[in-house]
């Protein structure tokens, strides 16, 4: 079965005949993601296409509301114009290679770049003049990130005010920008990266034409009591409270936050012993993402026939398929005792970063594709 539809995961196993892994993923989630997060923010939305570029992905979350996209090559540009003609494509990687800024410029009309750093804004305008936005970003450090975004790029807030000048010194329109981290686990971390972005627009004596926020909103590792609502929600108070900036338009760039929920990995079981599970996915397939998160994703188990498979639920460690010790869940699962080989385990929840990600190590990376009907 390769690129089946099905009304639900049970629907599908009931048809299965392989034994591959199946990345499954839910058109309703992904549409209603889109258009939550459209309806919420307080701004302009872009996806973040290297969550998953899956095409069917892309083309779900465009038609939940999403229309312009935070791309970072030629190739990623290039499919979201296929899937909607005429989107807004920025291209958001801070060091780009001299061809691709000139094929986005001058093939696909791209005007709106980013830099952290005077090297690489003279590198634009050396290429393609000064017809630009030209955003730069500035480091915005966050200890609550699961991963620090803000390490290999990002100018410091002394250096983006100098950068924010010598755009507008070179003609072109001036923009800001910051990231603060994947899964970022409090909201204050974008308050404090408004609170950063002011005080560069206030040294530089530049308005900026907009302030992109990034990403880095929890989807998998969404605190306990908090929803996104809670992070619009104070970037909502700190940007309108704050002068300089309260009349300059926003942006955001979400990756995993819109993809996650559109996504599935249903793998198989190989082997049961007493404290460990053996599977036909893991960290270099479609679950490398797990080894930043150290969770266990929302779990189904099932049987063969697809009918659930009950039990008390205890404590395993997850093994994939290849002969490297490293490919290892790092997070203990809770599963039922009665788990069997043959059984089916369903993790929701997996649709950034993992798809994308599958390789052939060990010649294991076969995976199959389904398009579940329901919401996931």
């Amino acid at each position: 079965m390769t690129r089946s539809a099905y009304a639900s995961v049970e629907d599908l196993l009931r048809d299965k005949t392989t034994d591959a892994p199946v990345f499954c993923v839910h058109p309703q989630a992904v549409r209603a993601t889109a258009r939550g997060i459209v309806e919420r923010f307080p701004g302009t939305v872009l996806y973040a296409v290297k969550a998953n570029p899956d095409p069917n992905i892309v083309r779900w979350i465009v038609e939940g509301g999403v229309t312009a996209f935070d791309t970072a090559s030629i190739r990623e540009i290039e499919l979201c114009r296929g899937v909607l003609p005429g989107a807004h494509c920025s291209f958001n990687h801070p060091v780009k290679p001299r061809p691709a800024i000139v094929a986005a410029y001058r093939d696909f009309g791209v005007r709106d770049f980013v830099v952290d750093h005077i090297a690489e804004l003279d590198k634009l305008i050396d290429e393609v003049g000064s017809d630009l936005i030209v955003q730069v970003r500035v480091a915005a450090p966050n200890p609550s990130a699961t991963i620090s975004f803000n390490a290999k790029f990002g100018a410091t807030p002394q250096d983006a005010s100098v950068l924010l000048r010598a755009v507008r010194e070179r003609g072109a329109t001036a923009a800001i920008s910051t990231h603060v981290g994947y899964q970022t686990l409090g909201p204050e971390a974008f308050a404090h990266a408004l609170q950063i972005i002011g005080a560069v627009v206030d040294a530089a004596g530049v308005q900026p034409s907009y302030v992109n926020l990034g990403g880095g909103f929890p989807s998998v590792l969404m605190p306990a009591g908090l929803d996104l609502d809670d992070f619009f929600g104070t970037i909502i108070r700190v940007h309108r409270g704050d002068a300089r900036l309260r009349d300059t338009p926003l942006r955001c760039e979400p990756g995993s936050a819109l993809a996650h929920p559109g996504g599935g990995v249903l793998t198989q079981v190989l082997l049961v012993k007493s404290d460990g599970v053996y599977i036909n996915d893991g960290v270099y397939g479609a679950m490398a993402e797990l080894l930043h998160t150290k969770i266990q994703p929302p779990t189904r188990v099932l049987t063969p026939a697809g009918t659930p498979r009950t039990g008390t639920l205890r404590p395993y460690t997850v093994f994939g398929p290849t002969c490297d010790s490293f490919d290892t869940i790092p997070a203990p699962f809770a599963l039922p005792d009665t788990i069997r080989e043959g059984d089916w385990i369903y993790l929701g929840m997996m649709g950034a970063y993992s798809q994308i990600l599958i390789t052939d190590f060990n010649g294991v990376g076969e995976h199959e594709y389904a398009v579940i009907d329901d919401p996931a």
